[in-house]
């Protein structure tokens, strides 16, 4: 074999390795691209479930509105009804700002958001609109919010899905704890409450990478002296 059919074989070899080469890496962008859709499409299924939760916490504030502010003649606990219906509005307009930040982004990941008219409040059986029955619903409404919001970390791929998971998450727990020490008695809706209603968890969200509207916005308690 001549010096020339050996080059021409060389040539050949390396052309059709380089050919495989690329269809290698070809198939293995799409494979990944792919793997990449699949991961989107979970991680917009599981934020869609907390938007439905964000929704049906929306309901239940929109619904229980008028009983708080203006409770029935016979509520043995009507007197708590106005602050409490101060730090249902914060929490109402709190539940749509998450739902706004989830609804973009599963929006950004190509997902389609739950429809908010397709979710309706559901009282339980038997449920009377009492301002310490609607305190105890939106309590155990905030509790399995929270418990979502925590159990969803286990199963989101995208790092921006579960910060933004935690970031909601953490606010919700917020939302539980002081409703339940109203309920516990440990704290009471009255004038300070009604007066200082921006206070009560501050924040619609704990904190998003480049997002300044998280607890990080607001002051640290400056120490008295000796």
């Amino acid at each position: 074999m001549s010096n020339e059919d050996l080059s021409r074989r060389d040539a050949l070899g390396g052309g059709a390795a380089a050919l495989l080469a690329g269809v290698g890496a070809a198939l293995a962008v799409s494979a990944a691209g792919r793997e990449a859709e699949a991961q989107g499409a979970g991680d917009a299924a599981v934020l869609n479930t907390l938007l439905r939760a964000e929704y049906d916490a929306i309901r239940t504030y929109e619904a229980a509105s008028g009983s708080l502010g203006m409770p029935d003649m016979a509520d043995p606990d009507r007197a708590l009804g106005p602050a409490a219906a101060l730090i249902a509005g914060h929490y109402l307009a709190q539940h749509r700002d998450h739902a706004t930040r989830l609804r973009d982004m599963i929006m950004s990941m190509q997902g389609t958001p739950v429809d908010q008219s397709t979710i309706l409040f559901m009282a339980p059986a038997g449920f009377r609109l009492t301002v310490r029955n609607i305190l105890r619903l939106a309590c155990n409404k905030e509790k399995g919010a929270a418990i979502a919001y925590m159990n969803s970390l286990k199963t989101l791929s995208s790092q921006a899905a579960a910060e933004l998971a935690a970031a909601i998450g953490g606010v919700e727990t917020q939302h539980f704890i002081v409703i339940y020490l109203l309920l516990k008695g440990a704290a009471g809706p009255g004038m300070m409450a009604a007066s200082m209603i921006s206070e009560v968890s501050p924040r619609a969200i704990v904190g998003v990478t480049g997002d300044s509207m998280g607890l990080a916005g607001v002051p640290d308690f400056t120490y008295m002296p000796l």
